[in-house]
């Protein structure tokens, strides 16, 4: 098998498989126990039976069976499920008096949050009397595209959803916290809670129900009208929810009626999820933001970085070429030097006044513009050209002038 950890490797899950259980070892990787059974049967991994873990658990040697030797062609290689995402502990999210928020919370009674809940709330006014007028959708549910707070029920249960709205918005004010409603008509109920905003809404869940009756007409009619499959409806079940509408939070985002409490037992608890998926999120932001500074602080370093190298390189550039005028200063000095020799030996005059001699200190202070070490004489070379006062439009040929040659041999120049 494949050795890429995307991947399952049929040895090491076949010892897992029969060294851990199922259930236990399902979590491992984020999949159900059957999920993972279905998983072994394509590898052909042999599962223990029932009553395995009971027996070794009571210390009876239970037989393994070994595992199949598979031919290459029949060889298969599944990519494994990508790993749950940690949920992060309480401890790690907001401060002291946060997290004491939070377990006060969890704690407190559903009871007296209901009673607290003011049903003279403008949004809760608002939402009845928009939803007292509204259409209802095809499974039942009041649907309306006016400004309101997001509460998606059947008209049975409209009532009865204000006042678990009125509490849970009652709840968020009283703990510092703001509810507002955008615009349009889905998911624009946000809660404001440490600087995030958060979508929720109050939504009843519709339930399938089969025909009980069997559709009249021919075998034929009722193929065409219904297919394969027998004809359902849907209805309203009753069975209301709180459900918050962030996609990428891995936090519990669906509170609902159940066996042992109902919604309006688990108030308290919305606003604590709610205000764990702010904390999580305000980590996520802080988290990022703190990254991003760490990438623009690498990013200015290497600017800098190469700001100093491109400044030394300039540095090492201007050495090398003081370092290479100082040599041609010194070979125009040897070469001056030769030439005043040459110039005595054939009794060429070469004192100031005279050509040769003018030219000599002419050549010297030449010499010393290369020079590094000296100061540079002054030199028509440095005089710098007004512009002509009026443009010249017309551009005449002009003849370039010869080049510029001194006499061989120099002193007689």
């Amino acid at each position: 098998m494949n050795s890429d950890d995307r991947f399952w490797n049929r040895d090491e899950l076949y010892r897992e498989v029969w060294s851990t259980p199922m259930w236990t070892l399902a979590k491992k990787y984020g999949i159900s126990d059957v999920g993972l059974a279905k998983v072994c049967r394509k590898l052909t991994i042999p599962l223990p039976g029932r009553g395995y873990w009971a027996k070794k658990q009571a210390g009876q040697e239970v037989p393994q069976e070994l595992l199949p030797q598979l031919k290459e062609k029949s060889k298969v290689l599944l990519r494994k499920p990508s790993p749950p995402k940690e949920q992060p502990l309480t401890g790690e999210l907001g401060t002291d008096e946060e997290r004491a928020q939070l377990a006060r919370l969890e704690g407190l009674s559903s009871e007296s949050s209901l009673k607290r809940g003011d049903l003279s709330h403008p949004l809760i006014l608002q939402a009845r009397a928009t939803l007292a007028k509204a259409n209802e959708n095809p499974h039942g549910i009041l649907w309306t595209a006016e400004q309101c707070l997001d509460i998606r029920v059947s008209r049975d249960s409209l009532e009865r959803a204000i006042r678990v709205m009125a509490g849970l918005v009652a709840l968020i004010e009283r703990e510092g916290f703001s509810v507002s409603v955008g615009n349009g008509h889905r998911e624009q109920t946000t809660a404001t809670v440490h600087g995030q905003t958060i979508k929720f809404g109050l939504v009843e869940q519709v339930e399938r129900i089969e025909a009980s009756v069997a559709p009249s007409g021919g075998l034929v009619d009722r193929v065409l009208k219904y297919g394969a499959q027998p004809p359902v409806s849907r209805a309203p079940s009753g069975q209301l929810l709180i459900e918050i509408w962030d996609v990428w939070s891995i936090h519990k985002k669906r509170w609902k009626d159940g066996k042992t409490a109902q919604l309006e037992d688990l108030v308290p608890k919305v606003l604590a999820g709610i205000i764990r998926i702010a904390l999580h999120r305000r980590t996520e932001e802080e988290r990022r933001a703190g990254e991003a500074r760490e990438r623009q602080k690498k990013v200015e370093e290497r600017d800098r970085l190469l700001t100093a190298i491109k400044a030394e390189k300039a540095r090492v550039r201007a050495l090398r070429h003081l370092a290479a005028d100082w040599f041609r200063a010194e070979q125009l000095r040897s070469f001056i030097s030769a030439a005043c020799h040459a110039g005595s030996q054939h009794g060429q005059a070469a004192e100031p006044g005279t050509p040769f001699g003018d030219w000599l200190t002419w050549a010297t202070k030449q010499a010393d513009r290369l020079d590094p070490l000296k100061e540079s004489p002054e030199s028509i070379i440095d005089s710098r050209l007004e512009p002509p006062d009026e443009p010249t439009w017309s551009y005449p040929y002009r003849k370039p002038p010869a080049p510029f040659r001194f006499p061989k041999p120099i002193w007689r120049i």
